[in-house]
């Protein structure tokens, strides 16, 4: 077998995507095809076509080539490490076996990116691994705010909870990267339910599912399917940003526009969901198309802003409150 040697940079890049939080053979099979399709000389392509659908050909083929690349002796330590994560994360299937027990030299590559300056979290946390071998990953989390590994997913409708929940939590003490938690949102509403029952086959981690009040029938979908350790919870006001402290909305948006461009809570009818009142303020004052994920980083770096400044109480709603509390019982 014919191939060129794995550039650094890339290296890098296929170690980032397989230690991602997502189904092992999503994960895998992209970055396996992606070093045979970028790294395999041409003479030796057919053998892909031929044994495509033989994961340990494949499997054999990229160890050999990703470890070719490293500078560094065959260590299994971090390997195995991340294999007993993904054991009790995940429901695995026996070709998703075939892929995590590929001999791929983790440990080198980790070795061999350690001169870097800025790596993902997810590669941070594996070098702080070589440092403290003995050390047990969950405490290590805790202590680092790794994120990894994860012990419990929040499944949300869209990008507005997905930005600001770990803000909220943060002002309330509690770090989600510290506990492993980890906010997936589902692209709307319809979304949902599709995903959960995709969810609920792969992973076994606890999973907390946080809807609009609106989304009933979606509920009814997850009942269906939901898990003893799992939990639902229906925003009773309406949609997440009708659970936003106005004057935190309006702090939000006045510092981040100029001073000519302003807006008061005379502004907005407290009769009118809050996005209704938000398309408004925006279209009447010059802000520009309002969009649910550009005012949720508003507000988040408002939130980081002030920092501990401000008094939690005009921040944060009794709602909001009761989602994270509700997040860290399960």
């Amino acid at each position: 077998m014919k191939y060129k040697k794995i550039p650094k940079n890339y290296i890098k890049i296929c170690i980032d995507r397989l230690t991602r939080f997502k189904p092992v053979y999503e994960r895998y099979e992209r970055v396996f095809y992606d070093i045979l399709n970028k790294f395999l000389l041409s003479d030796s392509r057919i053998s892909i076509n031929k044994e495509k659908r033989d994961i340990e050909t494949i499997c054999n083929m990229v160890s050999e080539i990703f470890n070719a690349s490293i500078p560094f002796e065959y260590d299994s330590f971090l390997s195995d490490i991340l294999f007993n994560e993904e054991k009790n994360t995940f429901n695995l299937d026996e070709h998703e076996i075939k892929f995590l027990n590929t001999k791929l030299n983790i440990t080198g590559a980790v070795k061999y990116l350690s001169d870097e300056q800025r790596l993902p979290l997810n590669l941070e946390r594996l070098k702080f691994l070589l440092k403290r071998k003995n050390a047990d990953t969950d405490s290590l989390r805790r202590e680092n705010s790794f994120l990894y590994p994860v012990s419990k997913v929040i499944l949300t409708e869209g990008a507005t909870e997905e930005i600001l929940l770990s803000k909220f939590a943060m002002k309330l003490g509690y770090d989600f990267n510290k506990e492993g938690i980890f906010v997936l949102g589902a692209g709307g509403k319809n979304q949902v339910a599709r995903k959960y029952y995709k969810m609920v086959n792969e992973i076994k981690l606890p999973i907390f599912i946080l809807l609009d009040y609106d989304a009933d029938e979606t509920k009814e979908l997850i009942l269906t399917k939901l898990r003893p350790q799992d939990r639902i919870h229906l925003i009773k006001a309406g949609e997440f940003e009708d659970i936003l402290p106005l004057e935190l909305i309006v702090n939000s948006i006045n510092n981040n526009f100029s001073n000519n461009l302003h807006c008061s809570k005379e502004d907005f009818d407290l009769n009118c969901k809050m996005t209704k009142n938000l398309h408004n303020l925006f279209k009447n004052k010059g802000f520009g198309e309002y969009k649910k994920a550009d005012f949720a980083k508003m507000v988040k770096f408002y939130l980081e802003k002030i920092g501990g400044m401000q008094d939690t109480n005009t921040l944060i709603s009794d709602e909001i409150r009761e989602i994270i509390d509700e997040i860290k019982k399960i």
